[in-house]
């Protein structure tokens, strides 16, 4: 999980919500939700906001972090939009991850809250887990981000900065780890994230700090 910067929120939906009675999936919300979508893709890397999987127009679910049923006042509310992969959704609940195996859960802290890269955690194994404790059981039991899959794909992320690093003898400077974190913060040409970009920018600070 990494922070998402949200940006404007779509003319479309800016239009809609000012209609009489607007709600989510309402008449006429088809081309809205359309423009939602292209939005979330853009803004997040196309990258899932829980798990940083990869995701497309055409595979990925819009989730309301606030849950339509409990919150309607935020069904609209751009801010409360996220991106996410369809997380096995069909599958038994234990394979389920992120929006789909999250339901109408309510979790402590947004990808959206400013401070979230600063509770997030990496272990080499590819765990993640929080500093804040109640957030780290959620990440378990709300999202199932330490499904084995997930975690064996962050550890191969990182795996894979690592044979970079060592690509060449001799410890790596301050400023060519910079260099490299600058990279991976940003998107690509084609305005993508890698993937699990999350936990090779939580390695890379680790190494930055440590570095000369």
């Amino acid at each position: 999980m990494k922070q998402i910067f949200k940006s404007r929120e779509p003319k479309s939906l800016l239009q809609y919500r000012n209609n009489v009675d607007a709600i989510y999936d309402g008449p006429n919300f088809t081309p809205v939700k359309s423009d939602i979508r292209e939005s979330l893709l853009k803004e997040q890397g196309y990258l899932c906001a829980y798990c940083m999987r990869r995701i497309s127009i055409n595979r990925m679910k819009i989730e309301h972090f606030l849950c339509q049923k409990s919150n309607p006042d935020e069904q609209l509310n751009y801010s409360n939009l996220l991106g996410c992969c369809e997380g096995g959704e069909g599958s038994r609940p234990a394979e389920q991850t992120c929006d789909t195996k999250k339901g109408s859960k309510v979790l402590t802290f947004s990808p959206v809250t400013l401070t979230i890269n600063t509770l997030i955690t990496y272990s080499s194994s590819g765990l993640i887990e929080s500093t804040h404790k109640q957030f780290s059981i959620e990440l378990n039991d709300v999202l199932n981000l330490n499904k084995i899959r997930l975690k064996e794909n962050r550890a191969a992320a990182q795996e894979g900065i690592e044979e970079l690093l060592n690509s060449r003898a001799g410890k790596r400077s301050k400023a060519e780890l910079k260099i490299m974190i600058d990279k991976y913060i940003n998107v690509s040409a084609d305005g993508k994230f890698k993937e699990y970009y999350g936990c090779i920018i939580f390695y890379l600070r680790k190494k930055h700090s440590k570095a000369k």
